[in-house]
């Protein structure tokens, strides 16, 4: 993306913005969010609410029409755009108490499918709580920086209400995204939550006093820039499910 693309986008943010009074982004402790980028000068956030609705079984399936930010800053959602959704609920700034968790230093992440038919494997949980502290610096650190009060003016600007332009001078999202999936979160947060354009990502919630990372659904980018979240269906649900195939099943054979 070249300057003028950039500035134009910005533009058209401060014009939706002065429509909307109430277009700032109210980040929490204990929210979810998404980043989009491409390696150009200009990164997406979106705030997705509170990591309390995205550990819901059989919970509603969540929708974000991110079409018009998407295209504007990027032009498309083309194969270039890599985005992911991460969050924490760190303690020692107000722990949000509607979030369920082991340990105080849990990170919710994606992981990107390769395949958009094949669920991811849960990753191995090999760090410890200490170790993890890391990674929730770096996710809190951009959380922080997604503030129109934290950088000089016009480097962060409201889109739309829980949407902001954050050039990426000011935070550290771009390079982090860009890391290789290394099975765990030692050190700090240089694993693959990549997923190219259209494609699917499995949220998952990283406990240190876990041994697997918990699945908690997954999230689908459609290429006219919609975001999905499809929470895992509870067990009643996948015996329905099971049921009416065996149903389906012996009908057919019946009438063979």
């Amino acid at each position: 993306m070249n300057k003028n693309q950039f500035l134009s986008g910005a533009a058209a943010a401060v014009v939706l913005y002065a429509l909307d009074a109430s277009a700032q982004f109210n980040y929490q402790n204990g929210d979810l969010l998404a980043g989009f980028g491409n390696g150009g000068s200009t990164d997406v956030i979106v705030d997705l609410g509170a990591i309390s609705n995205f550990q819901q079984l059989s919970g509603p399936t969540l929708t974000w029409n991110l079409s018009s930010v998407l295209n504007a800053t990027f032009g498309s959602v083309s194969s270039s755009i890599y985005w992911g959704a991460f969050g924490v609920n760190d303690q020692s700034i107000g722990y949000n108490g509607s979030v369920t968790q082991g340990d105080p230093n849990t990170i919710w992440a994606t992981l990107g499918r390769s395949n958009p038919a094949n669920q991811t494997r849960p990753p191995f949980i090999q760090g410890t709580s200490s170790s993890y502290a890391l990674p929730l610096g770096d996710i809190q650190s951009i959380a922080n920086v997604t503030s129109p009060g934290q950088a000089a003016a016009g480097l962060i600007v409201d889109y739309a209400p829980g949407v902001e332009l954050v050039n990426t001078s000011v935070g550290n999202f771009t390079p982090m995204m860009s890391n290789p999936y290394n099975g765990n979160l030692q050190g700090d947060w240089n694993y693959n939550i990549l997923v190219d354009g259209a494609g699917v990502a499995d949220l998952y919630q990283n406990d240190p006093n876990a041994a697997r990372a918990g699945y908690l659904g997954d999230f689908s980018l459609s290429s006219a820039g919609v975001l999905t979240f499809n929470p895992v269906p509870e067990p009643s649900s996948w015996v329905m499910l099971g049921g009416g195939m065996l149903a389906l099943f012996a009908l057919r054979r019946r009438q063979s």
